[in-house]
């Protein structure tokens, strides 16, 4: 019953996610774009994705410290605790490098990145 809540959960906090998904808040559009313009969609959508999971990995490194703190004399709860800080700890070094590596490769290919779409000017 409570795997059925997490699934029932992650689905329904999902379908936030679902307009950037189907690229419906962009111009989504590679033919004139070219390579530029997929390394630009790939960092928007990086740029939304990113932060959540590197919050999401400081939240499992927090709960592996007070963890780990709270159960001082078990030493199976501060092992626990120790990997639940050692996996926050390369999901965190994971989400930088990816945002690094994808800046690197806007900067080496001259690619500037998005900015929001903005309305034509109404004469």
């Amino acid at each position: 019953m409570n795997k059925i809540k997490v699934i029932v959960s992650a689905l329904l906090g999902s379908l936030g996610l679902l307009p950037a998904l189907a690229f419906a808040q962009s111009n989504f559009n590679l033919s004139s774009g070219g390579i530029s313009g997929i390394l630009v969609q790939i960092q928007d959508i990086l740029g939304m994705v990113v932060p959540l999971l590197i919050g999401l990995a400081v939240i499992v490194f927090l709960w592996g410290v007070l963890k780990f703190l709270m159960n001082a004399n078990d030493p199976d709860k501060r092992g626990e605790g120790r990997m639940f800080m050692i996996w926050g700890i390369v999901g965190i070094v994971i989400m930088v490098s990816v945002w690094g590596l994808v800046g690197f490769v806007q900067r080496a290919t001259g690619v500037r990145g998005g900015a929001a779409p903005q309305a034509p000017a109404i004469p």
